[in-house]
């Protein structure tokens, strides 16, 4: 069973998984368009993730991630912020439009490609998050492992679990 044309893919995972660069990937193999939640929060509000958190708070930043999330259409590829899967009603939601694929990170390789999380306001909270995300993530359709393996690789792998042979 292949892609469905007007189907979504969403990519999930934690901080450090490749979520934005693989999508990018996935996006480009596919011919689809790439939708980046973050990116779109950070257009919508005219600043920076880490500012919003900042200046407007936690709540602010995920109320204005579930609009950015609420308006994906498909058939295009998303990335979504760490979190944003894990809010009931938009997993629900993105779950009608087509496969979610959790992005499997381990710690160790998080920490290698976050560096000091510098622009990541949850990043220092890393290890706490998974416990409690871990679970909601599981809902994905497929979960995949990305330590060791390059964005190319992961989007490669994941068209031709979609069906699609880039």
């Amino acid at each position: 069973m292949g892609l469905g044309s007007a189907e979504t893919v969403s990519l999930t995972g934690m901080m450090g998984s490749g979520k934005s660069t693989v999508a990018r990937e996935l996006a480009r193999l596919l011919g689809r368009a790439l939708v980046d939640t973050d990116r779109e929060v950070e257009r919508r509000a005219g600043m920076p993730v880490a500012r919003i958190f900042e200046e407007r708070g936690e709540p602010a930043f995920r109320a204005m991630e579930r609009e950015a999330v609420r308006a994906v259409r498909g058939p295009v590829v998303v990335a979504l912020g760490g979190g944003a899967f894990c809010d009931a009603g938009n997993a629900e939601h993105l779950l009608r439009l087509g496969p979610v694929i959790f992005l499997d990170v381990s710690p160790v390789e998080a920490v290698r490609r976050l560096g000091e999380g510098e622009g990541r306001p949850l990043a220092g909270r890393w290890g706490e998050l998974l416990r409690t995300r871990l679970p909601l993530y599981r809902r994905a359709r497929w979960t995949v492992p990305v330590d060791g393996f390059s964005a190319e690789a992961v989007a490669r792998r994941l068209a031709a679990m979609l069906g699609v042979s880039p």
